[in-house]
């Protein structure tokens, strides 16, 4: 993954692991390092560590990859808050978590606050992996839906389990050099995935949502269609349906496939195309104001990125080039 940013106050170390595995930085207080190691086919470990007190974020740009792509981590040592675009915030006041992204075509941002240090073991897994990891359902839902595509909006965190922190700590301080090192760290990359799939199969159960749940995310999402230009933020509209924020978007993947943020993004899309085929002479500044677009530079990229044109293109082409488009989402 390239296009890493590492800063702290006003200083900034640009990286791109493809021309070095190990990124250091330093800034006073701050003495920190990265590193990125490929282990299996479509497999990656990460070992990050800084010492004593400091404040510093990483950051991480979205590229335009249509890969499945899921980073399964923990994070050690110290707290902060990751930022996955487009997904709720994930927040973390203790040492001790462990944390599941998929940054598909999205930036990422930790910014980390370190009391007394911080570790960091993290596993990138792309859809190559699926050969060795297995195509055959045996995978976590999630991991699989993530990989093979389906899925690009998942950020969560929980806390670390007994053994997932215990074979953390031994991937960051392995006892073997050169070869050895290698087959050691493949053996116990595979041994934390193990762990960390079991823990994603079991929260999957325990997340098993009732009728009554699921009638409130139904309310919620025709509250979103009837006001796509000022509707709830995730809070209000979860507290309007009388449900966690968290719940509700766990509502939204089971119902409609996609998080509260990705609906009403389509939604907005899915109205800007109907207007647009309905033939609307609004200018395009303002059909993306009354989809909720303050900046219509949001609502082209979107658009394009959805239908791959830009929607003056799509008013301007045929009804059969149209529908072209439309089988691109």
């Amino acid at each position: 993954m390239q296009n890493w940013l590492f800063a702290s106050g006003d200083c900034a170390w640009p990286h791109d692991f493809a021309e070095r595995q190990r990124a250091a930085f330093r800034r006073g207080p701050v003495q920190a390092f990265l590193e990125e190691t490929p282990v299996l086919p479509g497999i990656w470990l990460y070992r990050g560590e800084a010492s004593g007190r400091s404040r510093f974020s990483i950051r991480v740009a979205g590229d335009s990859t249509r890969r499945g792509r899921i980073v399964l981590g923990t994070m050690l040592a110290g707290r902060g808050v990751m930022t996955l675009e487009g997904c709720d915030d994930q927040s973390w006041r203790e040492d001790g978590r462990c944390y599941a992204i998929s940054p598909i075509e999205r930036s990422m941002r930790y910014d980390i606050v370190a009391e007394s240090g911080w570790r960091t073991v993290a596993v990138r897994i792309e859809e190559q992996a699926l050969q060795i990891l297995g195509r055959d359902g045996g995978l976590p839902r999630v991991v699989q839906d993530v990989l093979e595509g389906r899925m690009d909006d998942l950020a969560e965190t929980a806390p670390v389990a007994g053994p997932v922190r215990a074979v953390s700590h031994m991937l960051m301080h392995s006892p073997y050099e050169g070869p050895m090192q290698a087959l050691f760290r493949q053996a116990k990359v595979l041994e934390l995935l193990t762990y960390m799939f079991d823990r994603f199969a079991t929260e999957a159960e325990a997340d098993a949502m009732s009728g009554p749940e699921l009638a409130r995310v139904r309310l919620a999402r025709e509250r979103l269609l009837v006001n796509l230009r000022t509707p709830p933020d995730l809070e209000t509209l979860a507290l309007e349906v009388g449900l966690s924020a968290k719940r509700l978007n766990r509502g939204f993947r089971k119902l409609y496939g996609t998080t509260v943020f990705n609906f009403l993004r389509d939604a907005r899309l899915d109205a800007a195309r109907a207007a647009l085929e309905a033939g609307t002479t609004l200018p395009l500044k303002q059909l993306a104001w009354q989809l909720g677009y303050a900046q219509v530079t949001n609502f082209v990229t979107a658009f394009r990125r959805r239908f791959g044109v830009p929607p003056g293109a799509y008013r301007a082409a045929a009804p059969g080039e149209r529908r072209d488009y439309g089988q691109r989402q």
